[in-house]
C-alpha cells in the first residue's frame, strides 16, 4: 500500500526534476536554466581557445571578455589543465579574481593521462586550485572519458577522491567530460552517482557520431548534460554556400553561430552550451543571442536536419547519409559516418578534429572491418566505390593517430 509521505515525497522529487528544466530570465541577464540551487547561464564560457599574443594568453582581451559576460550574467566558466598549453587554468583565475566568489561558477577537470596513482588526483587538484586561485570548484569532472583512458580513471579510483574532495566542500558537483562510445557511456553512467556530464552534441553530430544516444543514455539516467563543441569547432559558423543556403532557406537572417547554439540549447536536459570564444566580438554576438533566447521551432529543428544533411554530402565523397550500405554491410560499417567525419575534415582543415571524431566511432564501425565484399557499392544509390572509399579515409587517419593536441 502506498502511503501518503510516499505519494508526497514522489511529488517533491518530480517537481524538483521539473525546476531543473525551467528557463529563469531577468532584466538585463542572459537566459538561465534550473539546475540544484543554481540557476546556470545557458551560454558558458569555454576556455579552450583563449586570445592569445604569440604564445601568450592576451590579458587584456581576456579580461574585456570576462567582464562582459559577467555584466550579462552569464558567470560559468569551464577550463581543464591542458587547455592552451597548460595556461588556462591560471588565466581565468587570475582575471576572476577580481569578482567575488560566489558570484561566478567555475568548472575545471582532473587530467586522466597525468594519473599514475589515487594519490595523483588530490596533488593535481591542490595545483589546479592554486593556479585558479580558488578555494573550491562548483563542477569538477574526470576529463576525457573515452576507450583509451576509462581503465585509468578506474584504476586510480578518481571518483572515489572526488567524492571525499566534494565530502570536504572542495567540490560541489562531480560529473565527467566524454569522448567515447555509447557502450563505454553505458557503463560509466550506472558506475557512480554522477552530478553532471560533458558531451559533445551538435546538429551534425547528432546522428552521425550518434550524439542523441548518448544524449539519450544520460537523459534516461537523469544526469544533466553540459554542452561542448556546440558548433563543432567552428565548423558549423564555416558552412559552404550549399550548407548556407539550405539553413537561411527559412529565415534568410540567421546566423549560422546563433543557429547552432540555439539548438543545443534547446534540448531539454543541458543546462549549458559552451562556447569556446576568442574575441570580445564573438562575447558580444553569443551574448546578444541568450539575451534574447527562443528555443528551436519544429521547423528550424527540420531546417537543422535537413542543413546536417547537406553537410554530410559536401566535400570529396558524394555521400547523402541514406543508409542504404548499411542495410547490406556483413560487417556493420558506419559508413555515411565515416564519409561525414572525412567530408567535414576537408572543409575545415581540422586535423585534430578528425582524428578524434573518427576514434569516437566504436571500432567495430571503422573502415578497418571492410572486407571488400563490394555488397554496398551494389546498393548505393550515387555509385560510389565504397571499399576504395573507406581504405582512404582510413588512409587519412593511419597518418595522424599520432597526433596530440
Amino acid at each position: 500500500m502506498t502511503s501518503a509521505l510516499t505519494l508526497a515525497s514522489t511529488a517533491f522529487l518530480a517537481g524538483c526534476q521539473k525546476d531543473e528544466k525551467k528557463i529563469v530570465t531577468k532584466e538585463g541577464e542572459i537566459a538561465k536554466r534550473k539546475f540544484r540551487d543554481l540557476d546556470i547561464p545557458l551560454l558558458g564560457f569555454g576556455c579552450m581557445r583563449l586570445p592569445m599574443k604569440g604564445e601568450e594568453v592576451d590579458m587584456e582581451e581576456l579580461e574585456k571578455m570576462v567582464d562582459h559576460l559577467m555584466s550579462h550574467g552569464a558567470n560559468y566558466f569551464d577550463t581543464a589543465y591542458m587547455y592552451v598549453n597548460e595556461k588556462s587554468e591560471t588565466a581565468i583565475g587570475k582575471v576572476l579574481k577580481k569578482y567575488k566568489r560566489e558570484d561566478f561558477i567555475l568548472a575545471d577537470k582532473s587530467p586522466i593521462y597525468k594519473m599514475n596513482s589515487q594519490e595523483d588526483v588530490r596533488k593535481i587538484f591542490d595545483e589546479q586550485l592554486k593556479k585558479c586561485q580558488v578555494e573550491y570548484f562548483d563542477f569538477y569532472m574526470c576529463h576525457n572519458i573515452n576507450a583509451n583512458t576509462v581503465d585509468t580513471y578506474r584504476k586510480v579510483k578518481m571518483y572515489d577522491e572526488l567524492e571525499k574532495l566534494k565530502k570536504e566542500g572542495k567540490i560541489k558537483y562531480i560529473g565527467f567530460s566524454f569522448h567515447g562510445t555509447p557502450e563505454i557511456l553505458k557503463q560509466v553512467v550506472k558506475e557512480h552517482k554522477w552530478d553532471f556530464c560533458q558531451l559533445q552534441i551538435n546538429y551534425l553530430d547528432w546522428d552521425i557520431v550518434k550524439a542523441k544516444e548518448q544524449y539519450e543514455i544520460a537523459q534516461a539516467e537523469n544526469i544533466p548534460v553540459t554542452v561542448m563543441e556546440p558548433l563543432r569547432g567552428g565548423g558549423l559558423v564555416r558552412l559552404s554556400e550549399k550548407a548556407l543556403a539550405k539553413l537561411k532557406e527559412q529565415n534568410p537572417n540567421v546566423k549560422p553561430a546563433e543557429f547552432g547554439l540555439r539548438w543545443a540549447a534547446s534540448r531539454k536536459n543541458v543546462i549549458t552550451v559552451l562556447s569556446g570564444m576568442s574575441n570580445l566580438q564573438q562575447v558580444k554576438e553569443n551574448v546578444e543571442t541568450f539575451m534574447h533566447y527562443k528555443e528551436m521551432t519544429p521547423e528550424e529543428e527540420k531546417i537543422a536536419d535537413e542543413t546536417a544533411k547537406v553537410i554530410q554530402s559536401q566535400g570529396e565523397i558524394n555521400c547523402t547519409g541514406c543508409k542504404y550500405c548499411m542495410e547490406v554491410c556483413p560487417k556493420g560499417i558506419n559508413i555515411p559516418a565515416t564519409f561525414a567525419l572525412y567530408n567535414q575534415y576537408k572543409v575545415d582543415n581540422r586535423s585534430f578534429g578528425f582524428k578524434m571524431y573518427y576514434e569516437t566511432l566504436d571500432e567495430s564501425e571503422r573502415p578497418d572491418k571492410c572486407i571488400k565484399c563490394n555488397l554496398c557499392t551494389k546498393n548505393c544509390p550515387q555509385n560510389l566505390k565504397i571499399p576504395e572509399l573507406l581504405a582512404k579515409v582510413k588512409d587519412e587517419y593511419d597518418k595522424l593517430k599520432g597526433m596530440k593536441r
